[in-house]
């Protein structure tokens, strides 16, 4: 069952123009917590209060559905929810209406390796692409990012995202793989509950991914008020101010490590066209 919790104020700003509505926003995403998603939740925030118009933003629990059931409903007309963040994927693309701002610039499709201490000794020995096929990789049911790996020739396991902490930790997978500005804060949630778990600090695999938000397949006008606000946010730099300062991006640099890692680089068959050629000031190192 969905439960609906509001996060957020009226968003009180002078519009521009008297045809724009006042809209509730209600937003959810598999597995969706407050602090986990604070970045996106935030970034959400931040685009209303950019927009012309009045606006609510509302959360919404999903209860135990994963993303791929989420997804599907909202694509259905879901009557719970209007906004989910996910990955993107041509699927999600064509069934859905996106908005075209990658919200963290790329850095999703920068993924680093949960492991334990049993399992860091094989990542570290990796080498060259035939070694990482070599490696028990985990990755989310229903997550582009499964697909993404597996199209690569990896050795992939699916599962849902609170299992896989269990299986990584208990060694039934070598590597848990996480956005760079994932693991350190999952890992330290857990450290009582799974005291295994370690943030591999060798390896990387890139390729061209990130989380958008998305409405519903007739709910243009949504996305284009959350289009509207994220411009507006990069124009007068608040979108940047946010990156640059939200706890989960410093960690990427100050804990990941990017530059000290070996990289692998992949294809990402699953990007649309429409958003491989997004403007390269909207991806991180471009």
């Amino acid at each position: 069952m969905f439960r609906s919790v509001a996060i957020k104020a009226i968003f009180s700003i002078a519009a521009f123009a008297s045809s724009v509505s006042a809209l509730e926003f209600r937003i959810t995403a598999s597995g969706l917590d407050k602090d986990r998603h604070s970045y996106e939740l935030e970034l959400m925030e931040l685009a209303l209060s950019k927009a012309d118009g009045d606006h609510t933003l509302t959360l919404v629990d999903p209860g135990s559905s994963n993303q791929t059931r989420l997804l599907a409903q909202l694509a259905a007309g879901s009557e719970e929810f209007d906004v989910i963040f996910s990955g993107v994927s041509k699927e999600r693309y064509e069934s859905l209406t996106i908005v075209p701002i990658p919200l963290q610039r790329g850095l999703l499709g920068h993924r680093i390796l949960i492991s334990n201490e049993d399992s860091l000794p094989a990542l570290q020995t990796v080498e060259t692409f035939e070694d990482l096929k070599k490696i028990r990789i985990g990755s989310g049911t229903g997550w582009p990012d499964t697909e993404i790996l597996e199209s690569a020739g990896l050795n992939v396991s699916a599962a849902a995202y609170e299992n896989l902490f269990t299986m990584t930790d208990k060694g039934r997978v070598q590597g848990y793989a996480r956005g760079v500005a994932e693991p350190f804060a999952e890992v330290t949630k857990r450290s009582e509950s799974h005291p295994n778990l370690r943030v591999d600090s060798s390896l990387m695999i890139v390729y061209p991914f990130d989380t958008f938000f998305f409405t519903g397949p007739e709910d243009q006008e949504r996305a284009d008020i959350i289009l509207q606000g994220l411009e507006r946010a990069y124009e007068d730099g608040s979108f940047m101010a946010h990156f640059n300062s939200h706890p989960n991006i410093q960690s990427v640099f100050e804990q990941a490590q990017i530059d000290n890692r070996l990289r692998f680089d992949i294809p990402n068959p699953l990007l649309p066209e429409e958003i491989s050629n997004l403007p390269d000031h909207l991806w991180h190192g471009r």
